[in-house]
């Protein structure tokens, strides 16, 4: 069944099939082909895929960015960060860096993230001096910080699938956030320089108080969401609903800066994109049943044990394929396909969970910023109206210094477990 799922799902791909219907539809197909399981399969499968407390985080989390987005909070998140980086080499391109960490912080979808700050300040990029180009390609990767710096919907994904705890990959998603959007801040830096971009006038510090006191509530909203997670407060799940209270509290009574009427044009807005993730769950989720049916895990790793029994190498080739996969899947998609499959080659070479998984999401995101799929990279070419040969050149600069903390973290996998451990 497996190959024919396969194949299916390819061709579907190819000829332009979305690709949550591209995965259940081959899945289906693949099933009916078989008198090895009932076709009540599918039917259970897709139901119980997405009958998961943990996924209800994702339509709250969603509507509470498009409440920010609509509130203003977004702006005031900006106006932080051009008061305190605005004024190094590269000024708005290290604003858009900051202000994409900071609002990664209340989000956790690399597209609404993308779309958010990209409106603002890709345009502002260009007028300051930016390629076309080189101002997509900074968006598409600090937009990219949101599934990794917590709140995360692909790591609420992961765990609903793999029973990993939710809190804790979040922990870990922290400094490895921080530390590659120094390393996107490093590279911008040098093209700043090249193209002798410079900074704004230095903030003074009576200013950086006024942006942070304009943006104070903005600020607090991701220390009440990850605080309440980490004391145990609230759940994940519940820390979405708070998130959704507090972000319509503050856009509709304080900040005011939209009306009850249009409340529910940003519930549709937040509804569309909730419907399109849970529907890629389902349809993937079939398929994920197919490949712990044909017990591919268990053929990977009988064959990467012929290999090599280093487990630093095995996470490397294992990067690799991940990259592979994410170049023509997008992110939540292939976390769903890919997870079940290679948690158990993890387990087998004694790897972390939480550093396996975290290793897995920063690279299927990163890789979902590259061709042929390129999801969070087409928003960000459409805002700044790029071509694809003026995004080329400057994209491997960016996707090599990701692989060089990818590699860093391999090696090094205190620098993702320090903080959980702390913790938890």
């Amino acid at each position: 069944m497996l190959p024919i799922a396969f194949v299916l799902f390819f061709v579907f791909l190819i000829i332009g099939v979305p690709i949550a219907f591209s995965l259940g539809l081959g899945s289906v197909l693949a099933v009916f082909t078989s008198e090895k399981v009932s076709a009540m399969i599918i039917a259970q499968r897709l139901f119980s895929s997405i009958n998961s407390f943990s996924l209800m985080a994702i339509p709250f989390f969603m509507l509470s960015g498009e409440l920010m987005e609509a509130g203003g909070i977004s702006r005031r998140l900006v106006n932080i960060a051009k008061a305190f980086v605005g004024h190094l080499t590269g000024g708005i391109g290290m604003v858009d860096i900051g202000t994409s960490v900071l609002f990664a912080g209340v989000s956790g979808s690399a597209a609404a993230d993308t779309a958010a700050v990209g409106a603002m300040l890709i345009p502002s990029m260009q007028r300051n001096g930016y390629p076309k180009g080189l101002a997509a390609v900074i968006q598409a990767c600090a937009g990219s910080l949101g599934p990794i710096i917590p709140p995360s919907l692909t790591m609420i994904i992961y765990c609903s699938l793999t029973g990993l705890s939710i809190g804790e990959l979040f922990m870990a998603g922290f400094t490895p956030g921080i530390v590659i959007a120094l390393g996107i801040a490093f590279v911008t830096y040098l093209y700043a320089k090249k193209y002798n971009i410079k900074g704004e006038r230095k903030a003074t510090s009576g200013e950086k108080i006024l942006a942070l006191k304009e943006g104070a509530l903005a600020i607090i909203m991701p220390v009440i969401i990850i605080g309440g997670i980490v004391s145990g407060v609230f759940t994940p799940t519940e820390s979405g609903a708070i998130a959704v209270v507090y972000a319509l509290v503050v856009g509709l009574f304080i900040y005011k800066e939209f009306t009850v009427r249009d409340i529910p044009k940003i519930f549709l807005k937040a509804a569309a994109m909730t419907g399109m993730a849970l529907l890629i769950v389902a349809g993937a989720s079939i398929f994920s049943w197919l490949v712990a049916f044909e017990r591919l895990p268990r053929t990977i790793v009988s064959i990467l044990v012929g290999l090599t029994a280093n487990k630093h190498l095995i996470m490397i080739l294992l990067v690799l394929f991940l990259l592979f996969v994410g170049m023509f899947i997008e992110t939540l998609s292939a976390t769903i396909i890919v997870a079940p499959i290679l948690m158990p080659v993890a387990a087998q070479y004694g790897i972390d969970p939480i550093q396996f998984a975290l290793v897995m999401v920063i690279t299927l995101v990163y890789a979902g910023v590259t061709p042929p799929v390129g999801g969070v990279l087409f928003i960000t070419m459409g805002i700044a109206k790029a071509k694809m040969r003026e995004v080329l050149g400057y994209l491997p600069a960016y996707l090599g210094i990701i692989v060089l903390i990818l590699i860093l973290l391999i090696f090094v996998p205190q620098i993702s477990l320090w903080l959980p451990r702390l913790v938890f």
